[in-house]
């Protein structure tokens, strides 16, 4: 629901430790708390003053007991004294309150949680706007959970009897709910000004952070009518990284990419200048043959949610459609196998045995998350740790919980509904060359590919007039100087005239999400240009774009 959520300040100088606790945190209060991890005391009151002053300004302060600029605990009471309503925590060796309301805690992910909550409860509403009920062990369940932490809703899941799970906002029951329903009785974007038969200017697919920052210039810089389509919910892979973002200009101590991409929908959202439709997958692109269409695009899509078949109309479009994860050739059960690990995924994991497949950074940090409360981990990795830093492969071998198995690979996943165990392979051991891990979930983390192959069409959409996209053999698009005859192309338009690429899909992409960000605002720049030199494509008139190349339109 993208509420401006109370903030949790967390001051540790060690920067792993901020990132487990903050991620832990993120966990079990299902992303309702800002976090703000900083590492002392000097950059935690820069953060503390530089808040929104509509933003509740403090709910929970947690201190390390030695901090690199002042001793922990008269730094908390000079928190208190300018901020007496904010509940105190400090990392010790012991858990107490003492007589000045200090919680002392250690940092160990139990005892912490156990001792804040009762603060986050302090102010936490007595009744959550969303309130869900029914079992927890189902598929549905899972799809839920995620849909509710990647949006950051504050909800309420206590009671897990019944047999169907029932999903009440604001004390009123969503009937038949669906992803796409609940999109729009949470009110995450509002409903489209204009109709899906409207002829916008510009169609962006793909609402990860190229998608939003190009919305966001789209609609203010150029004053393009604009429609955001996205698959699922948007932040796009940003959303779900487990590794921090500690490269983004404005970040010091790094931010989550949950965090950075629900305050860049919100940007978009409150502008209440861009069409959002949830849920839509696009299957096709082609040239509009109606009369006078002059050059403009339609596209076609499929709602997730009812399966019905949409066309969209563009005078313009931008790909930003981002990447699927890798999945591996294997029969996969309908239950336990996943292709990201969030932090609320910790609850499904607790005291039981995970397998996480892949050797990069990902992997190593979903392996340390799960360890916190898991029975086991078990790393396979069938490259090695090639692709992990070294100081967090220290920290996973390093690890009691986790036994990182290298050279292995997944052959055979058991079960049918539910996942039993993973069968992993060793093609180069002599003694054990297959094991058998007995585990109820795996979570796939081997990267992945850009999500482009609609844009190859296929012999259906190829009967329908799809047009095909230049790509790569690895499925990346061809945009500007990447292609072989790119006189005259614009940077970032792709081999169809009028069509931009932007952000992890591009060719040479950097995949970092400043770049994506970047990206996203520039191809509209080409844009504005491409609308200069071919105004008819422009048929919106209540568009500012529209009434701003009128003139151009008349001399074409």
């Amino acid at each position: 629901m993208f509420t401006d959520a109370p903030i949790l300040l967390l001051v540790h100088s060690d920067p792993w430790v901020r990132h487990e606790l903050t991620q832990n945190i993120l966990a079990w209060s299902h992303s309702s708390l800002d976090v703000i991890a900083t590492a002392s005391e000097h950059e935690a009151y820069n953060a503390i003053y530089g808040r929104p002053q509509t933003q509740e300004l403090l709910a929970i302060v947690i201190s390390d007991e030695k901090l690199i600029d002042d001793d922990g605990e008269r730094f908390l009471q000079g928190i208190h004294k300018k901020f007496p309503g904010t509940s105190l925590a400090l990392l010790t060796t012991r858990n107490d309150v003492s007589s000045d309301g200090i919680h002392r805690v250690t940092s160990s992910s139990i005892s912490l949680r156990e001792a804040i909550k009762p603060l986050y409860a302090s102010w936490s509403p007595p009744n959550p706007s969303v309130t869900v009920t029914g079992p927890k062990e189902s598929g549905k369940a899972d799809e839920l959970i995620d849909f509710l932490y990647r949006t950051a809703t504050i909800y309420d899941w206590s009671d897990e009897s019944g047999s169907e799970i029932s999903v009440v906002i604001d004390e009123r029951e969503c009937e038949n709910w669906t992803l796409e329903k609940l999109f729009k009785e949470l009110h995450i974007f509002p409903e489209p000004k204009r109709q899906t038969s409207h002829q916008y200017d510009v169609v962006i697919v793909g609402a990860g952070p190229a998608g939003l920052s190009a919305a966001l210039s789209a609609s203010v810089n150029a004053g393009f009518s604009t429609l955001l389509i996205e698959s699922h919910t948007p932040g796009g892979s940003a959303a779900t990284s487990i590794n921090p973002i500690d490269n983004y200009l404005g970040f010091p101590e790094g931010v989550s990419g949950l965090t950075l991409t629900n305050l860049a929908i919100r940007q978009v959202r409150d502008l209440g200048m861009v069409d959002f439709l949830p849920m839509l997958r696009a299957q096709w692109i082609r040239h509009d043959t109606a009369p006078h269409a002059h050059g403009r695009y339609l596209i076609g899509t499929v709602n997730g949610s009812t399966g019905e078949n949409i066309e969209v109309s563009a005078g313009m479009v931008l790909l930003a459609c981002g990447m699927r994860p890798h999945r591996l050739d294997l029969k996969i059960p309908q239950r336990g196998v996943y292709y990201a690990a969030l932090p609320c995924d910790q609850h499904r994991e607790r005291g039981k045995e995970v397998v996480v497949v892949g050797g990069g950074n990902s992997a190593g940090m979903a392996a340390l998350q799960f360890a916190t409360e898991s029975k086991s981990v078990y790393v396979v990795a069938a490259k090695g740790f090639d692709l992990m830093s070294q100081r967090l492969q220290e920290e996973v071998e390093r690890n009691r919980k986790i036994e990182v198995l290298p050279g292995y690979r997944v052959i055979r996943f058991g079960g049918n509904e539910q996942l039993t165990h993973v069968k992993v392979k060793n093609d180069e051991e002599t003694t054990e060359k297959t094991r058998k891990i007995d585990a109820a979930s795996a979570y796939i983390l081997i990267g992945g590919r850009p999500d482009t192959k609609w844009l190859h069409p296929d012999a259906r959409t190829q009967a329908m007039g799809a047009e095909k996209v230049d790509l790569t053999r690895g499925w990346c698009i061809k945009t500007d100087h990447f292609l072989r005859h790119h006189r005259g192309k614009l940077p970032f338009e792709t081999s169809l005239p009028g069509v931009f690429a932007a952000g992890d899909v591009r060719v040479n992409a950097l995949r970092r999400v400043g770049q994506a960000a970047g990206q996203g605002a520039a191809a509209i720049a080409s844009m504005e240009t491409y609308a200069a030199e071919h105004p008819r494509v422009l048929r919106d008139s209540t568009s500012p774009a529209y009434t701003r190349f009128s003139i151009l339109r008349l001399s074409v």
